[in-house]
């Protein structure tokens, strides 16, 4: 990713030659140049000077000094500096004898006052600029020195094989060394060669896997770490990637929102290590049914476009960590002159039907013509310039990221003149230029929330940037009158038009155009979409080409004009079938949290997800159950004559208290092993109950309609309510708020009252009335801070409540059939859901899908600790791991291989105060209820 140096050194490797290797630095002192030795040793400057393979690097200690560049190739000689010019040298260096000296005819100064401004090529007639080493012999660094200055002589192809050579070497020597190892315990699994990508630079080191972590060593010191380790489990994703068209690139994506980036030798290296993470060591990896799941949710509404388009860039190979690969967002606007912007008007948009190049008619005309000219036994094409390359992205972002635009064009800013000024200039520019077809970057529609909305705009660097041939300065970007001359609003409308239903419903048009069936092919050609053949997968096999200098001449062509992202659909993208809007609070970022795609940001540690985030502070820790593979049945109680529907453990574990389809309310004593209350309270079933905290009473909900509170000290019915017009299907309490679901379709949010001599009672009027339904609701649930209501109903979808406003906030249709139960994970941040026919979703409290399964036979009921999964089926009983999305299959556990001649109908895990233990109680469809601990 994009990062600034937030090493206490100013060198970076931007500051190198493309292709250029950092090998290793000494503390060093320089002496500048002067007729009197006493005077440069009185101006001495203390540093470190760094041998690359391209040039020499002096960096003084004092940041208001330049770096110092020495190209080899301006260099004339090098070693021990004798004061051959002078009888003697002077006592205070002949003592130290280890001067040495670099003759060059030129030196290059970079980051005086750590500002990144042009670099200054200074040009000297050979002379000698001399150092002494701090802490090394003079004979080491000179060796080295000057075996590069020997290749430096060479032509590039032979200059490259050498350098490639030593770094191959240098590799070779690199082992690690064991005491650096978090846990001396660690088993080290695999250990290999790769190199680290960033932005423009590449650091070739090793990598080791262990059991349990990850490490990266680089053959030099340029990292903040000499040893930078990550744990196995903080990897949430783990990617294959292409570098330059070759299939050698593996991300890793972290739960910190930060990403690695590592090119490996060959394809099957990098698959080596692919399947070794995702398949054996990693297991926080989320796993999704990807493009259908996404697709899906993008087509009802659950993702906004921004994300969708994030998830679609990354899918296809697109990565922030290589510029070749940078994420591609398309052009919406077409109106950059009104004082008002009116989203409402089809003619305030681009045509996202066609591509760049096609929107003007005139221009496409000429790019025809001259595609018609090729030979035809030479490929074809329409565009020549792609519409994502290096070049843009920095054309973009200079202001922000100067030092990459400096890296990118050898030490200078572009030519005022062509450099990014304003937004209906650029515009005008990819709509009338035969060599200007680039589109926009996810930096133009970042939400408000994220940190550093809209800064590429701004030059707040106070870069000197030059002055146009109008006699502008370049500065800030000039921004639509629309905008009033803020960034972040201009960012806001762009966002809220990416957003826009007419975006909403057009986008699969350019989703066709980018990631799609016209991306290439014939297709391609009739969409007026055709591009330089070596920007698509699959044009060249590198590895193939023998030839040196054709392989290199490919590699620059590819890494200079841009690559094609990855095809991913080959059929015509679906529309969106709703209304972005009518499903939506806010601007959720799905991918950022849940897949790894995440904040595309300048410091690769920030977490700079822009979620939605309902009122209150979700603080509730999980409950601990530990591991509940070893439950064995401990008694089975016959209490009901029909279906258990609901069933409770007291908090000091010696009291069950369950309801039936049998209309009966039991108390069963495992203490006195008896039934102590037996209630019949109606000729209808009970289907629900919920125990007050102080475990006095219960509210008991009721096929017959009602609403039942049930004093446990008297043993009666102390009150109750007509609740709903049908039968009561489920029942929440949390603290004073009671929500209740309805075969009636309705969800009802009911006030309770506690009298002085602690009775509970219900408000007679409900304070909230949903009617959003159209069949019954079937489950419900309140998040764990009291904000949120979930409810789900018999055609398999989802209704999300705020219970501050009382509104609904969303509808996502999660299921075809019935949503048997719902349950909020314990810190508040998921939600478990299931359906009748087997299927079992966990959704971000944003609705977005992290991972679905299938267990065999109908669900009724489920419970979680937010860690462990158990559900209850008709064929029994099943775990699932929400940490890894995998079933607990264990032979030897007595509790998994428990059977029943009856479906399990409701469930219910407990901690006992006790023994701090797990206890299950499950309600069984025959009216038994087994205790297992």
């Amino acid at each position: 990713m994009f990062s600034k140096n937030i090493n206490k050194v100013r060198f970076s490797l931007l500051l190198m030659d493309e292709g250029e290797y950092y090998f290793d630095d000494y503390s060093a002192v320089y002496y500048p140049p002067s007729n009197c030795e006493e005077d440069s040793w009185q101006r001495r400057i203390n540093g470190r000077i760094l041998i690359c393979s391209n040039s020499i690097f002096f960096e003084p200690d004092d940041i208001k000094l330049s770096i110092m560049k020495f190209p080899y190739r301006e260099i004339s000689g090098v070693g021990p500096w004798l004061n051959s010019q002078s009888s003697t040298p002077p006592s205070f260096l002949a003592s130290k004898n280890s001067v040495f000296y670099i003759k060059s005819s030129q030196v290059v100064e970079m980051k005086e006052n750590d500002k990144n401004h042009p670099y200054i090529f200074k040009q000297y007639n050979n002379i000698d600029f001399k150092f002494t080493l701090s802490y090394v012999k003079q004979e080491i660094v000179l060796e080295l020195i000057k075996t590069f200055y020997e290749y430096s002589k060479k032509d590039k192809i032979e200059h490259d094989s050498l350098t490639k050579k030593m770094v191959e070497e240098r590799e070779n020597k690199i082992y690690f060394d064991v005491t650096q190892l978090v846990d001396m315990n660690e088993r080290n699994i695999i250990e290999l060669k790769c190199s680290k990508i960033s932005p423009l630079a590449e650091n070739p080191g090793s990598l080791l896997i262990t059991n349990s972590r990850l490490y990266f060593q680089p053959m030099n010191n340029i990292e903040e770490h000499k040893l930078k380790n990550y744990s196995l489990e903080s990897i949430i994703r783990v990617l294959k990637r292409r570098h330059s068209l070759r299939e050698i690139g593996l991300e890793l994506f972290f739960d910190d929102s930060s990403s690695l980036f590592l090119k490996f030798s060959h394809t099957p290296v990098r698959d080596q290590v692919h399947d070794l993470l995702v398949q054996h060591l990693c297991t926080n990896i989320v796993h999704t049914n990807e493009q259908a799941n996404y697709l899906l949710k993008w087509q009802n509404g659950i993702i906004s476009n921004y994300d969708y388009i994030l998830y679609l860039n990354n899918l296809a190979g697109r990565t922030y960590n290589d510029l070749t690969q940078y994420p591609v967002f398309p052009w919406i606007i077409a109106d950059y002159h009104s004082s008002y912007l009116d989203l409402t008007k089809p003619e305030t948009f681009r045509d996202l039907t066609k591509p760049i190049g096609a929107l003007n008619p005139n221009r496409l005309s000429t790019f025809k013509e001259r595609y018609h000219q090729i030979p035809d036994d030479q490929p074809k094409f329409l565009y020549g310039t792609h519409y994502s390359t290096p070049a843009y992205v920095l054309y973009f972002l200079v202001r922000q990221f100067p030092e990459y635009m400096l890296r990118l064009q050898n030490g200078r800013f572009d030519s005022p003149n062509r450099m990014f000024h304003s937004i209906e200039e650029t515009w005008n520019s990819v709509l009338n230029s035969t060599t200007d077809v680039k589109e926009l970057i996810p930096e133009f529609y970042k939400p408000e929330s994220i940190e550093d909305n809209g800064l590429f705009l701004l030059n707040s660097q106070n870069l000197d940037l030059g002055v146009r041939q109008d006699h502008n300065v370049i500065n800030d970007i000039v921004l639509p009158p629309w905008a009033n001359n803020n960034s972040k609003k201009f960012i806001s409308k762009l966002h809220e038009a990416l957003e826009s239903e007419y975006v909403s419903q057009n986008l699969h048009h350019w989703i066709d155009l980018i990631f799609g069936y016209k991306q290439k092919g014939e297709e391609a050609v009739k969409a007026d979409n055709l591009f330089y053949h070596l920007t698509y997968e699959g044009s060249v096999d590198i590895d193939s080409i023998i030839d040196p200098v054709q392989r290199a001449s490919l590699e620059i062509q590819i890494n200079e004009f841009g690559q094609t992202p990855k095809q991913i659909f080959t059929t015509p993208h679906p529309q969106q079938t709703l209304n972005l809007n009518d499903n939506f609070i806010n601007n959720n970022s799905e991918l950022q949290n849940s897949n790894g795609f995440d904040g595309f940001n300048n410091n690769s540690n920030s977490n700079n997800s822009d979620e939605i985030r309902f009122s209150g502070d979700i603080k509730n820790p999980l409950n601990n159950w530990g591991s509940l593979n070893y439950l064995k049945l401990n008694q089975n109680i016959k209490l009901h004559k029909d279906k258990v529907s609901a069933l409770y453990l007291s908090n000091n574990s010696e009291v069950i208290y369950s309801v039936s389809l049998d209309g009966c309310l039991k108390i069963y004593s495992l203490k006195e092993k008896r039934q102590v209350r037996s209630l019949n309270l109606c000729n209808l079933a009970l289907s629900s109950f919920q125990l007050s905290k102080d475990e006095k009473y219960i509210i008991i909900g009721s096929w017959d309609n009602n609403i039942y509170v049930y004093s446990v000290g008297n043993g009666s019915i102390s009150y109750s309510i007509t609740g709903h017009s049908d039968a009561v299907s489920c029942l929440k309490l949390h603290n004073n708020i009671l929500v209740s679901g309805s075969w009636d379709s309705s969800v009802k949010v009911w006030k309770t009252q506690k009298a002085s001599n602690g009775a509970i009672s219900i408000n007679k009027e409900p304070i909230a009335d949903f009617v959003d339904s159209d069949t019954e609701i079937r489950s419900i649930d309140i998040s764990p801070n009291g904000t949120i209501c979930c409810s789900g109903s018999s055609d398999g979808v989802l209704y999300f409540y705020d219970l501050l406003s009382l509104q609904l906030v969303r509808r996502l249709h999660l299921y075809d059939d019935e949503v048997t139960c719902i349950k909020f994970t314990p810190d508040g941040s998921r939600i478990i859901t299931c359906s009748i026919d087997g299927t079992v979703k966990l959704i971000g409290i944003e609705g977005s899908e992290i991972f679905s399964f299938k267990v065999s036979g109908e669900i009724h009921c489920l419970d979680s600790d937010g860690s462990t999964l158990i559900i209850g089926t008709s064929n029994g009983l099943c775990l699932w791991s929400l940490t890894t999305g995998t079933e607990t299959k264990d032979s030897a556990s007595p509790f998994l291989s428990q059977t029943y001649n009856d479906s399990i109908y409701s469930l219910n895990v407990s901690v006992s105060t006790l023994t701090n233990k797990p206890v299950l109680l499950t309600g069984i469809e025959n009216g038994s209820i087994s205790i297992f601990n």
